[in-house]
C-alpha cells in the first residue's frame, strides 16, 4: 500500500472518530430530552388519573343522589345503568334488573315515541317529552323526559335521560282548567254582572251579563273609567273613587250607586267589590260583582211610602175607635140612667115580670159596655203605645195575683221563676190577667188550682199556664182564638179575651196553643221572643 494510500485511510478513519463522537453527543442529549419527556408524561398522567377519578366520583355522587329518575339505556332501550330514584319511579325492586323500557310504554303513543328518538338521533338530544307509561309494578304514570346521546368517537352508543312523574301534576292541571272552565261558563251566563278593573281603576274585563244590564259591549268599556261611563253626577263619581281607594287598602265592602245605562235609563245597582291578585299574591286591580236592584228599589220606596200611609191610617183609625167607644157608651149610660129612673119612680108600682125585664135591660146594658171596651182593647193592641223594655214577668205576674179578684178555694201556684224579656210591659200584663182571670172565671172544681210555669228554649221562652177547670172539647181549640167566639154566652164572656190574648203573642213574635180535656181542666201554652 502506499504512502499516499495509508495518508487517505487515515484521514477517513479520524473523520468517522469525529462523526462518531458528534453522534454520541447528540444520542446523549436526546437520551436526556426523552428521558425528561417521559417523566413529564408520567407526572402529567398522573394529575390526569386523578382528576378522572375525583370527576369519575362526582359523576357517581350525581348520579345516585340526584332527586329525579335518571336512567342510561343502549339505543334498542335495554336498561344498562339507573339510580335509586329511577328504581323508585319505575317500580323495579333494585337498579339491576334486566329490562327494556319499551314495554313500559302504551302502544298508543308507538308513533309518538318513534318520532321522539328518530328527533334526538338527528339533533342529539331532546327537551319536555311527554308520554305515557305502566311500570314495572303495574302503575299508569305520566312521565316527563329531557335525554340526550351518549358517543364513543363520535359515534352514538347509548341514551341517558332524566324521568320525572307529572301524573299528579297533570290532573292538578287538567282539574284547575275543568274549574276555570266551568266558572267562566257560569260567570258569562249567570244574572250577577261581572267586572275587572286594573289598578288604574280602567276596565279591563265584562261578562255577558254585565253588557246586558248596562247596554255596553266589552270592546266599549275596556280601557275606560266606569265613573266615566256611568255616573250620573259628581256624588257618584266620587262614591267610585273611594271605592277605587278601599281597593288599593285591600278592602272589600258593598255599596249602592245610581248609574245611568248606554240607553240613558238611570238604574240603580248594588255592587260588591274586592281586590285582585295574581297567583304570587301582587294586587292586580279589582273585581266587582253588580246586581240590578232598580225593580227592589221602586218596592221598597212603595213599602215606605204604603207604612207611611198605614200608620196615618191607624192612628186615625185609633182616634176614630176612640170617638166611637165614648159616643156609643153615651147613650148606653142614658138608657141606663132612664132605667133606673123609672124603676125608682115606679117603686112598689112594678110587678114581677117588670122588675125582670127591667133587670134584662141593665145585663144586657152592661154586657154592650164590655163589648165596646173590649173592642176598643182589640184595636189598640197592635198600636207601639209602650216602647219595647226588659220586663220582670215573675214581678209582673206576682202584682197581678194581688190584684185580680181570686176567690179563696182556688190558689195559683208559679212553679219555677220566671224570665225577664223586652217587650210592652202594658200587654204584657194584659196577656197574663186575661189568661189568669180566664182560668179563674171557669173553674167549677170546689178546690181550683192555677199553676204557672216556664221552659226555656234556644230563642223563646214557652209560658204555660194550667188550670183544673171545666175544660174545652177539642172541636173548639181553633175556634177560641177567633173574635167574637165564646164558648160561655154569659154577661161577663164578650168573645175577644182570647183573640187579644193572640194579637199580644203574634206581635212578640210567638204562638199560642191549647191542650184540654173536658171537666179535667186546661193548659195554655204560648211562646215569646226573648
Amino acid at each position: 500500500m502506499s504512502q499516499n494510500q495509508v495518508e487517505i485511510l487515515q484521514r477517513a478513519l479520524k473523520r468517522e472518530k469525529a462523526a462518531r463522537k458528534a453522534a454520541e453527543k447528540i444520542l446523549e442529549e436526546k437520551s436526556r430530552e426523552l428521558f425528561e419527556t417521559n417523566q413529564k408524561l408520567k407526572e402529567t398522567n398522573f394529575h390526569l388519573e386523578t382528576s378522572l377519578t375525583q370527576a369519575d366520583s362526582q359523576l357517581q355522587g350525581v348520579f345516585e343522589n340526584i332527586v329525579d329518575a335518571y336512567v342510561i339505556t343502549d339505543l334498542w332501550g335495554n336498561i344498562l345503568k339507573m339510580n335509586d330514584s329511577a328504581v323508585t319511579l319505575l317500580g323495579f325492586e333494585d337498579a339491576n334488573e334486566d329490562f327494556n323500557l319499551l314495554e313500559m310504554l302504551d302502544l298508543k303513543e308507538k308513533d309518538k315515541v318513534e318520532s321522539w328518538f328518530k328527533g334526538m338521533l338527528k339533533q342529539g338530544s331532546s327537551t319536555d317529552f311527554h308520554v305515557n307509561i305502566t311500570t314495572r309494578d303495574r302503575q299508569e304514570k305520566l312521565v316527563h323526559i329531557n335525554s340526550s346521546l351518549i358517543y364513543d368517537n363520535d359515534v352514538a352508543v347509548a341514551v341517558q335521560g332524566i324521568v320525572r312523574d307529572v301524573t299528579i301534576q297533570n290532573k292538578y292541571k287538567k282539574s284547575l282548567e275543568a274549574e276555570r272552565l266551568k266558572y267562566s261558563n257560569i260567570i258569562a251566563n249567570m244574572n250577577l254582572g261581572l267586572i275587572e278593573i286594573n289598578l288604574e281603576g280602567k276596565i279591563i274585563m265584562i261578562n255577558q251579563s254585565f253588557s246586558d244590564m248596562s247596554g255596553y259591549n266589552q270592546e266599549q268599556l275596556i280601557g275606560f273609567e266606569a265613573k266615566d261611563v256611568f255616573t250620573l253626577d259628581n256624588e257618584g263619581a266620587e262614591l267610585i273613587e273611594e271605592e277605587k281607594r278601599k281597593r288599593v287598602k285591600g278592602e272589600s265592602n258593598s255599596y249602592e250607586i245610581k248609574v245611568q245605562t248606554k240607553a240613558g235609563d238611570d238604574r240603580h245597582w248594588l255592587v260588591s267589590g274586592a281586590p285582585n291578585y295574581d297567583i304570587e299574591g301582587k294586587q292586580i286591580g279589582s273585581i266587582a260583582v253588580t246586581l240590578d236592584i232598580t225593580d227592589f228599589k221602586t218596592l221598597q220606596n212603595q213599602k215606605e211610602k204604603l207604612l207611611t200611609k198605614l200608620e196615618k191610617s191607624n192612628d186615625e183609625l185609633q182616634e176614630y175607635a176612640h170617638i166611637v167607644s165614648h159616643d156609643l157608651k153615651s147613650p148606653l149610660r142614658s138608657i141606663n140612667a132612664l132605667v133606673s129612673w123609672l124603676k125608682e119612680d115606679n117603686q112598689g108600682k112594678l110587678d114581677d115580670v117588670s122588675l125582670q125585664n127591667f133587670a134584662l135591660i141593665e145585663t144586657t146594658l152592661e154586657k154592650m159596655e164590655q163589648l165596646i171596651t173590649d173592642v176598643l182593647n182589640y184595636s189598640s193592641v197592635g198600636a207601639q203605645t209602650s216602647p219595647q223594655a226588659d220586663v220582670n214577668i215573675n214581678n209582673m205576674v206576682l202584682d197581678l195575683c194581688q190584684i185580680l179578684y181570686v176567690p179563696e178555694h182556688i190558689n195559683i201556684k208559679v212553679l219555677n221563676p220566671l224570665p225577664i224579656i223586652k217587650g210592652d210591659k202594658t200587654k204584657l200584663q194584659q196577656l197574663f190577667q186575661n189568661l189568669i182571670s180566664n182560668a179563674v172565671k171557669f173553674i167549677d172544681k170546689p178546690e181550683g188550682l192555677i199553676q204557672i210555669n216556664v221552659v226555656d228554649l234556644p230563642t223563646h221562652y214557652e209560658f204555660s199556664i194550667q188550670d183544673n177547670g171545666m175544660g174545652i172539647e177539642k172541636k173548639f181549640h181553633d175556634k177560641i182564638f177567633k173574635i167574637f167566639h165564646s164558648l160561655n154566652k154569659s154577661k161577663d164572656s164578650t168573645g175577644i179575651g182570647l183573640s187579644i190574648v193572640k194579637k199580644i203573642v203574634d206581635l212578640h213574635e210567638g204562638e199560642i196553643w191549647l191542650e184540654s180535656e173536658p171537666k179535667v181542666g186546661t193548659t195554655f201554652h204560648f211562646t215569646l221572643k226573648k
